[in-house]
């Protein structure tokens, strides 16, 4: 985020201290477009806008981002940043043909960006089990409109989505 992107390398000081091995930072994303949305994604939208790096001086965000990278190497973490410069002619995500992001109650979503059941699941893999729910229409449908031009909707403001990776 904007307002602590200085406290990066503190981040992979205190990851090497509890043992992590790999730390993956990832670009604020919302798919927050719609305006009839219910006050509290606006208020998400708006946070995530405030807060992204995408706007933000590429000197800084470059000097905190190596500094980042030296300590890592230094303590021997593999330290995985986004790409705040878009991929030209890049779009799309292969993360529903690659492995499932499944809630701890069961429900299985395209990808961690989702974040909650509530927004976007295919069914619950504990109740229903993995193959089933992997290849259920739900699922089949969704990675078929992620591969076309017309994407979910829940993919349409996503950092992956959009190339920022």
């Amino acid at each position: 985020m904007r307002r602590n992107l200085e406290e990066l390398p503190r981040l992979v000081r205190l990851a090497a201290e509890y043992g992590v091995r790999t730390l993956s930072v990832q670009h604020l994303a919302h798919d927050f477009t719609e305006e009839s949305l219910p006050e509290q994604y606006r208020t998400m939208r708006r946070f995530v806008e405030d807060e992204t790096l995408m706007n933000e001086d590429p000197a800084r965000v470059a000097r905190c981002f190596d500094e980042a990278r030296a300590l890592a190497g230094e303590l021997d973490i593999d330290l995985r940043l986004p790409n705040l410069r878009k991929k030209v002619g890049t779009r799309g995500c292969d993360w529903p043909w690659r492995g499932a992001y499944i809630a701890y109650s069961g429900e299985a979503m395209p990808c961690c960006m989702v974040a909650t059941p509530d927004r976007a699941n295919f069914g619950n893999v504990a109740k229903e089990g993995v193959v089933r729910v992997w290849n259920n229409e739900a699922y089949n449908t969704f990675r078929s409109r992620l591969a076309s031009d017309d994407p979910p909707d829940i993919c349409k403001g996503c950092a992956v989505y959009n190339g920022h990776f």
